[in-house]
């Protein structure tokens, strides 16, 4: 199953992430909170795992990485 891997941190906050299947590139900038960013994130990966790898499954992220508390 396709997981979002990350590409880019900005303060050690993640804001840029790829699709490990397809490496479609995913970016959540401006002041937004870890949270905030994770839950639009998640939102666009999960409408692009439906529509793109036909998958209605849940989301996978990478190990290792930490999710916002």
């Amino acid at each position: 199953m396709a997981e979002l891997i990350v590409m880019e941190k900005i303060d050690g906050n993640p804001v840029a992430w790829r699709c490990s299947d397809c490496r479609q590139k995913f970016s959540v900038r401006g002041k937004l909170t870890a949270q905030e960013r994770y839950k639009l994130v998640t939102a666009e990966f999960k409408s692009h795992m439906e529509e793109r790898h036909k998958v209605v499954r849940e989301m996978a992220f990478a190990a290792g990485v930490p999710l916002p508390e």
